[in-house]
């Protein structure tokens, strides 16, 4: 009787370590449950609106991020000081017209989250410089990349849009991004656009090299 009682116990945990062993072999992440869990990696400008190193770094960015789009996070933010007697709570360096600008594009990020269409409502933009803030223009170049431009507009135009400038003034100063453009690739200070010219790029300044710096940081 007792060794009845002992070989089945012993059939038993033998059953319940197979169990055990299947399940461990059943849920073994292939390389794209990996893939698709795996952090992507934040790539963010500290930048003007209405700066022409910007303009020539987010060119750049908009192919960068055709690239990577699928393993990294594309945001912008935005260079000013603090004024709380400002019209818009700080004092961009172009110009209230480029803190409009400013808020536009940040409104058209909490919109659309969708970083392709971002960059190329950013390269529509870009094609007329002196209208860049203006609300026609917004309008505009949000239509022609497909995104309706009125709720960008309620954005702008609200404590939602403002809020979103001062948390984006507020971080460019936390990272002591006062040059616009500067690059922060995961964290970390990358390349800076001014004058321009491209310095403090260890790594280098071609659409390529950034490309590189950020698969090179997904795959740590």
């Amino acid at each position: 009787m007792e060794t009845h009682v002992c070989r089945s116990i012993l059939l038993l945990l033998i059953f319940i370590y197979f169990l055990y062993i299947l399940g461990k072999l059943l849920n073994v992440p292939t390389k794209e449950q990996n893939d698709h869990e795996r952090v992507k990696i934040p790539v963010e400008l500290f930048v003007m609106s209405r700066c022409p190193d910007a303009v020539a770094c987010e060119e750049v960015m908009a192919d960068v991020v055709k690239e990577v789009n699928d393993i990294s996070t594309f945001k912008t933010n935005y260079i000013a000081t603090l004024n709380s007697s400002a019209t818009y709570g700080a004092t961009c360096k172009h110009g209230d017209l480029e803190c409009n600008g400013n808020i536009q594009e940040l409104c058209f990020q909490e919109v659309n989250s969708n970083q392709l269409t971002f960059f190329n409502y950013l390269m529509c933009i870009h094609r007329s410089f002196d209208r860049i803030g203006s609300h026609e223009w917004a309008k505009q170049c949000s239509e022609e990349v497909g995104q309706d431009y009125d709720p960008i507009d309620k954005c702008v135009n609200s404590d939602t849009g403002l809020n979103l400038f001062i948390k984006s003034v507020q971080k460019s100063k936390a990272n002591q991004a006062n040059v616009s453009c500067t690059i922060f690739i995961d964290g970390h200070k990358r390349c800076i656009r001014d004058g321009g010219d491209w310095y403090d790029c260890p790594e280098g300044n071609s659409v390529k090299d950034f490309v590189k710096s950020i698969k090179n940081a997904y795959k740590k």
